[in-house]
């Protein structure tokens, strides 16, 4: 075998396991006839923020706290990091204490 057969074949070699190594990293990718089994996300929905200055939760001004709960396409602004987590035990509940008294939470 003369040595551009050699460089050849070492070459092809080369890329068969090359292309092996890239085959097996995309195992976790299933595809099917359709394409790609997740699908694109719809539109997003907006949510209306209320910008309320009260904590829903504690009763307690909001500040500058960035902490906030989304709730049937409304943002609700709430005070420390315990407020979240009774938030969603019940949001609900925390909705229609908003509703029912807005300007208490204020809303405008």
């Amino acid at each position: 075998m003369n040595r551009r057969s050699l460089v050849c074949w070492c070459m092809a070699g080369g890329l068969f396991l090359a292309g092996l190594a890239i085959a097996d990293d995309m195992s976790g990718m299933k595809m099917d006839a359709a394409g790609p089994t997740s699908r694109p996300a719809g539109p997003a929905i907006a949510a209306v923020d209320l910008r309320n200055t009260v904590c829903p939760v504690s009763g307690d001004k909001v500040g500058d706290s960035n902490l906030v709960e989304v709730y049937d396409g409304k943002v609700y602004h709430l005070c420390c990091p315990d407020c979240p987590k009774d938030f969603e035990k019940d949001p609900a509940k925390f909705a229609a204490t908003v509703a029912g008294n807005p300007r208490k939470y204020g809303v405008k």
